[in-house]
This record gives C-alpha cells, structure tokens and sequence, in this order.
C-alpha cells in the first residue's frame, strides 16, 4: 500500500501503516537475499570491498529490525498501551534517524567510487592466489564472469606488487585468460600464451567499466527501497501520536 494510502486510512484502519512497515521489511530482505544467492557476480562485487559488505549487513538487520517493530505496533496498536506506544514511536525515530544518515553516508560514499579507488585496492590487495586471499578470490570471480582483466586493463598487474612477487613469469593472473565458451567448464583456451601476455588469449577490457553500471543500479535500489521505508516511518510515527494520545 501506498504511504499516500496510508496517510488516507490512517484515522480508519492504522494497522495497514504498520503492515505496510512489515511488507517493506520483507521486501527489503527479499531484495538482498536475492542479489546474493543469484548466481551474479552481485555477490562478488558486495563482497570485494567492506564498505559494500557493511552495508549489505546493515540492510540485512534493518529487515529484521523492520519486522519486529511491526509485531510490536501491532502490539502496541491493539492494546492503545500508552508505554508501548512510546517505546513504539522512540524505537522508530531511532531507526528512521540511523537510516537518514545511512541514506547521506551512501550518497557521500557514491562519489568516491573511482578507478583510483579500486585499483588501490586491487594494488594492495590482489595476490593472484585463490586460497589464501578472499580479496583475491572475489576479484578472480568478477574478471571471469565478466571476461575482463584489472580495473583498466591487463596491464593494472604489472604495478600489482605481490602478484610481481608470488607470479614473476606471469603478465597476467588465470582469470584474465580467455576461455573456451562452448565446453562445460570453460577452459582457458591457451594458458601458456595468456601468462606471456599474447593479446589475442587475454581479455583485454577493465572491469571497472563494465561493473560500475551494475553497482550504480544495486546502490539505486537499495536507496530507492530506502527512500520508501523512510517515509512509511514518517507516517508511522504520526499514527503512533496520534493513538498515544487518543490512549
């Protein structure tokens, strides 16, 4: 139901303010969920960098956090219990108060997502072994899922440090090889000539072009879904005063 809806029904039927903070929680949940058990490469992205880890947390609780509320203005609703309509109206206004600087955190957050931004990370982090970095791990995942290498290009590792290091006859890591779509397990094509760094067996394009549009778009919709709970809360809140003091 729309909050415009809800504003409507408010004085008839202030349960459906409530049920409407429930359904949002659901979805909210629903969402995220969806985006990491797809088979994307979602999953990766979120996991490559902390912040986007932190933040998909953060959503995951606030779902959960969204629920109980619900049951407890339900609660509260019913009962028209002056104590629990407090607590009620207190526990929104402190989530809707995290979710606003949430909400300006994100957006600030938003306009650091740079090339530079990444390729520090890939030169700090990327070792080029699976097993022992979950940075590395993800990174690789992203490159063939996608059938790109580095963030600019194939040439990102050769200022890659540890990656010199551990692989020093290697120009570029496995995932950047190119592989052969038409058999079951996509095998690299030509191993030997992808580590030397013939043009022909590497995927030449950088990540960071063909991902930023996917993460923009997950950032949308998370602040989108964001933006509807908010104001589902601003009218929560009105209902939740309005029975305290019709208690």
């Amino acid at each position: 139901m729309s909050d415009i809806v809800c504003f409507i029904v408010l004085w008839d039927a202030p349960d459906d303010c409530v049920l409407a903070l429930q359904l949002s929680g659901l979805l909210l949940l629903a969402a995220v969920l969806l985006l990491l058990l797809y088979p994307s490469a979602i999953r990766h992205i979120v996991s490559i960098n902390t912040v986007f880890f932190a933040g998909t947390v953060y959503v995951i609780v606030l779902s959960v956090v969204l629920l109980i509320l619900g049951i407890l203005g339900s609660v509260a609703a019913y009962r028209e219990s002056r104590g629990l309509l407090m607590l009620f109206f207190m526990l929104i206004l402190v989530v809707f108060m995290a979710e606003l600087g949430a909400a300006i955190s994100a957006l600030l957050f938003k306009y650091q997502l740079t090339k530079e931004y990444f390729e520090d990370d890939l030169i700090n982090y990327y070792t080029g072994d699976n097993q022992t970095s979950t940075y590395t791990a993800n990174s690789n995942s992203i490159m063939i899922f996608f059938e790109c290498c580095g963030v600019n290009g194939p040439k990102d590792f050769l200022h890659t440090l540890e990656f010199v290091i551990l692989n020093p006859f290697h120009e570029v890591p496995e995932a950047c090889c190119k592989r052969d779509k038409l058999t079951a397990d996509r095998a690299i094509i030509n191993t030997q000539e992808c580590f030397a760094g013939t043009v022909e067996f590497i995927n030449n394009k950088g990540c960071f072009d063909l991902i930023s549009e996917q993460v923009e778009y997950y950032l949308y919709g998370l602040g989108a879904l964001n933006i509807w709970i908010l104001i589902i809360e601003i009218f929560v809140m009105i209902f939740a005063i309005w029975l305290y003091q019709r208690a």
